[in-house]
């Protein structure tokens, strides 16, 4: 039950960032157009970099999960080929170990950089945009990761819900 829900709240987290993830990216390929188009005219559109800058963090950050839940990112399997099935699941279990921990300290590590930068006040030069949303934002992505990764090693560890 507990690893249904945990699964849920995975896969419904992870959507959710990743239509902002792709909202974001729209943006980019909006902005970015209309800039060159501005350029020409000789109007540019001010403070096209931050906003860019902001929105691919953001696009990059926000994706992380997902493209983990489904599977889209780069595995090297040479080795878990050649393992026997108990070996690769020991593999399968550190390494989603090593993973929960690392996007657990890089969440955290981002919200505390939030913190401090909504603290201190610090704003973008030209359209005083604050930097701490997008530090919040990735944070609680790579927490949405470390899930999707708890989920994964248990659902590869065969454990059954109830």
């Amino acid at each position: 039950m507990i690893t249904k829900i945990l699964e849920w709240l995975a896969n419904k987290s992870s959507s959710w960032l990743e239509v902002i993830a792709g909202i974001a990216l729209i943006l980019v390929m909006l902005l970015t157009g209309c800039d060159i188009v501005g350029r020409a005219f000789r109007m540019p559109i001010l403070g096209t970099f931050e906003l860019i800058s902001f929105a691919g963090g953001l696009v990059i950050g926000l994706a992380v999960p997902v493209t983990s839940r489904m599977k889209q990112h780069v595995i090297v399997d040479i080795l878990l080929e050649r393992v026997s099935k108990q070996t690769r699941l020991i593999l399968v279990v550190i390494t989603r170990l090593m993973g929960v921990a690392l996007f657990l300290i890089l969440g955290y590590s981002l919200i505390k950089m939030g913190s401090h930068i909504s603290a201190s006040g610090e704003v973008t030069s030209v359209l005083n945009l604050p930097f701490y949303p997008v530090a919040y934002a990735m944070g609680g992505a790579f927490f949405v990761e470390a899930l999707i990764l708890v989920v994964d090693m248990v659902k590869a560890g065969g454990v059954k819900n109830g």
